[in-house]
C-alpha cells in the first residue's frame, strides 16, 4: 500500500508521517517494523531502494517505510518497474516528495491509495493555526502580536512559531508576553499551563534544565550520558528534564529525536521507577 505527500511544507509533511507511526503502531498491537530514509540528510542508492521494497524480517508481520524526498531518475526507474507490487503488499510505503515532476505525480495517482497535498499556509493560515495552537498551551496572543510573530517567523514559520510558543510555556512565569525595556516587539503571556508541560513551567537558575539540554545534544554519547548522571547528582527531577528535551528536539528541527522522546515521556508516566534507564534509552536513541 502507498501513500503520498507532496508539497514543500516540511512541518506539516513530519506531522503527517508522525501520524502513520502512531496509528500503525496502534493499530499493529504486534510484531511491527518501522524504517525510515531521509534523501535530503542521507541520499539512498538505487539498489539500497530497491532491496528496501521487498525486505522480509523474521519478527515482524508487517512494516512501515518512509521515504522523504528520495526521488531520482535512478529512484522513479526502480519505483515504476515495483507499482504493482507496492499497491498489493501488506506492508505500507509512505512518500513524501517536496516537488514532484509530472510524472511521479502521474505514478503516484495511478498506484497511491491517498495523495495529499502539504503545502505553505497563507498568512491568513498561519494566523488561524498560530491562534489555535496558542489556546490549546494556555498562551495569550492578541491579533497584533500574532502578526508581528509571523512576519518575523519568515520561511518555515510554523516550526519557528512552534519554538517561540514552547519556549513561552517552558518559560512559566517568565512571560514572552512584556515587552523588554526599549523593545517594540511584541511577546505574549502565560494564560494557564497545560497538562502536557509540568506546572509552573521552568525557571532558569543556577541548577538551569537547559544547561543539562544543551550538554546532551551537542556532546558525544559518553558526554551525554555523563550531563544525564551529573543532572540526578545535580538534583533535577528527571522526569520534568523530558520537556526541555522535547522542545530541544524540535527547535533543532529533530522529527525523530522528537518522537523519541514523546515515546520516553509516555514511558516515564508508565513506569516513574525506571526514570533514569528511560533516559538513558533515549539518549542512546537520538546519538
Amino acid at each position: 500500500m502507498i501513500y503520498f505527500l507532496r508539497g514543500p511544507n516540511s512541518y506539516q509533511a513530519l506531522r503527517k508521517t508522525r501520524e502513520f507511526k502512531e496509528a500503525f503502531i496502534k493499530k499493529t498491537a504486534g510484531a511491527y517494523l518501522v524504517e525510515e530514509y531521509d534523501g535530503e540528510s542521507a541520499p539512498i542508492a538505487g539498489e539500497d531502494f530497491h532491496s528496501s521494497l521487498g525486505q522480509v524480517s523474521l519478527f515482524a508481520k508487517t512494516r512501515l517505510v518512509i521515504f522523504k524526498n528520495i526521488l531520482n531518475d535512478n529512484i522513479f526507474k526502480i519505483l515504476k518497474e515495483n507499482g504493482d507490487f507496492l499497491k498489493t503488499s501488506k506492508d505500507i510505503f509512505v512518500f513524501w516528495a517536496r516537488e514532484p515532476e509530472k510524472p511521479a505525480l502521474q505514478f503516484f495517482k495511478k498506484y497511491a491509495e491517498k495523495i495529499q497535498e502539504v503545502k505553505t499556509l497563507s498568512q491568513k493560515e498561519l494566523d488561524s493555526w498560530l491562534q489555535k495552537k496558542a489556546q490549546v498551551w494556555g498562551l495569550k496572543i492578541n491579533k497584533e502580536e500574532r502578526e508581528a510573530m509571523i512576519e518575523e517567523a519568515g520561511e518555515g514559520a510554523e516550526w519557528e512559531l512552534e519554538n517561540e510558543l514552547e519556549k513561552g510555556v517552558l518559560g512559566g512565569e517568565v512571560a514572552l508576553g512584556k515587552k523588554p525595556p526599549g523593545s517594540s516587539k511584541p511577546g505574549f503571556e502565560t494564560a494557564k499551563k497545560p497538562g502536557f508541560f509540568p506546572p509552573g513551567g521552568f525557571k532558569e537558575s543556577a541548577a538551569s534544565p537547559f544547561i543539562f539540554v544543551e550538554k546532551i545534544f551537542s556532546d558525544s554519547l559518553g558526554l551525554a550520558l555523563l550531563a544525564l548522571k551529573e543532572a540526578e547528582i545535580s538534583g533535577q527531577d528527571l522526569q520534568r528534564l523530558i520537556y526541555p528535551l522535547l522542545w530541544k528536539a524540535k527547535q533543532k528541527k529533530m522529527p525523530d529525536a522528537y518522537w523519541q522522546g514523546i515515546l520516553a515521556e509516555s514511558a516515564m508516566r508508565r513506569n516513574p521507577k525506571n526514570i533514569y534507564e528511560i533516559l538513558e534509552r533515549f539518549i542512546l536513541a537520538i546519538k
